[in-house]
């Protein structure tokens, strides 16, 4: 029989990680991206990232940006993709996102300020060990911010 290690306390769906294909289809057309402000060691889709240890909240964001914000809290990461392109030195960020329209985040810090694209289908997440999350809950969208000249 085999056995299956116990997902650890701290996993959550805020944990999930975006499929590499995703990040790699992305970065056919933005280009590689410099940072992941929001992720674990193991999930980061950049050579620079930030973990809860970092809080990317508080520190600068430049280049291209990739986030996979923590679904339970997006409104302050909205916020900081906001502020990144408009007042720090970021070029873009694509913020991954569940379709919630009618939440307050979105109308205060996406509709009007980001390019939407719908995602058909829903993505398959990757759990704790690296498999497929098999039913998630939400679609999801990019919005993305771009730096204005």
């Amino acid at each position: 029989m085999t056995e299956h290690p116990q997902k650890p306390e701290w996993w959550t769906s805020d944990h999930w990680s975006t499929p590499w294909e995703i990040v790699l289809a992305l970065e056919e057309e933005f280009g590689r991206f410099d940072l992941d402000p929001c992720c674990r060691d193991e999930t980061a889709k950049a050579s620079r990232y930030y973990t809860t240890k970092h809080n990317g909240l508080s520190l600068p964001w430049s280049g291209k940006v990739f986030m996979n914000p923590p679904y339970s809290r997006p409104m302050p990461w909205l916020e900081k993709a906001v502020q990144a392109v408009t007042k720090e030195a970021a070029d873009v960020v694509v913020a991954l996102l569940p379709v919630r329209t009618d939440t307050r985040w979105f109308h205060r810090h996406v509709w009007g300020k980001a390019e939407l694209r719908f995602i058909k289908g829903r993505i398959k997440w990757l759990g704790w060990q690296g498999t497929p999350i098999p039913n998630p809950k939400d679609p999801s969208m990019f919005a993305i911010y771009r730096r204005l000249s």
